[in-house]
């Protein structure tokens, strides 16, 4: 265990999750690794158990598994999807250069990106949600969970290929990474009917970590 992540339990009165503590002390270890995202950590730290809260029950037990993150493997889209796309689901968490945090819940497994046809083509389910921790804690769930009736446009869930990654559809896309994972893209979706997730609809990559679950 770090000693800034004992601190920071000392210092900060941390919520009663039950087992929930662990997985969460995987994640940060792993963050407190990196000292470009060390002050996240100190600042944040109760933030993550949010994310554990949110996560479909069965999930929300599991131990989380550290797949991929930019400062190791390096700022490759291709990279992400080789260490990701064959765990399901997976949790990515995104800070940008202005130190905003956000990210999303992928229900899906990535290599299902890979369809017949030579287009982009959506999959996933309802289950995918978007999230922001910093500034604020925000939780943006499918809007077919509260709506009976939703446009086609709505059902937008996941997509990629090797040089985009999207998550959300219909008149925008909630979330979407370029091949480099550094020039990238938040809007309002249909499917989430989210507000952009961070000051900037354009924002640049600080880091970007993936997450699956086991």
């Amino acid at each position: 265990m770090s000693k800034i992540t004992d601190a920071i339990k000392r210092h900060i009165h941390l919520p009663h999750i039950h087992r929930k503590h662990k997985e969460i002390d995987v994640i940060t270890n792993n963050i407190v690794r990196r000292e470009s995202v060390r002050e996240l950590v100190y600042k944040y730290y109760r933030q993550l158990y949010n994310i554990w809260s949110w996560l479909p029950p069965r999930y929300a037990v599991c131990q989380p598994e550290l797949l991929y993150t930019s400062e190791e493997h390096g700022t490759s889209l291709m990279t992400l999807y080789t260490r990701a796309e064959n765990h399901e689901p997976t949790l990515i968490v995104i800070k940008t250069t202005t130190d905003e945090v956000f990210g999303a819940f992928c229900s899906t497994y990535w290599r299902d990106r890979r369809h017949k046809n030579k287009n982009l083509s959506y999959f996933g389910t309802g289950e995918t949600f978007l999230f922001t921790l910093v500034p604020e804690r925000k939780k943006y769930e499918w809007v077919g969970l509260h709506q009976s009736e939703i446009p086609n446009t709505a059902n937008m869930f996941l997509a990629g290929d090797n040089s985009v990654l999207t998550i959300g559809g219909g008149h925008g896309e909630a979330i979407q990474l370029d091949a480099n994972l550094l020039h990238c893209r938040t809007e309002k979706c249909d499917t989430f009917d989210n507000n952009p997730l961070c000051s900037n609809q354009d924002f640049t990559c600080k880091v970007v970590e993936v997450y699956g679950f086991h």
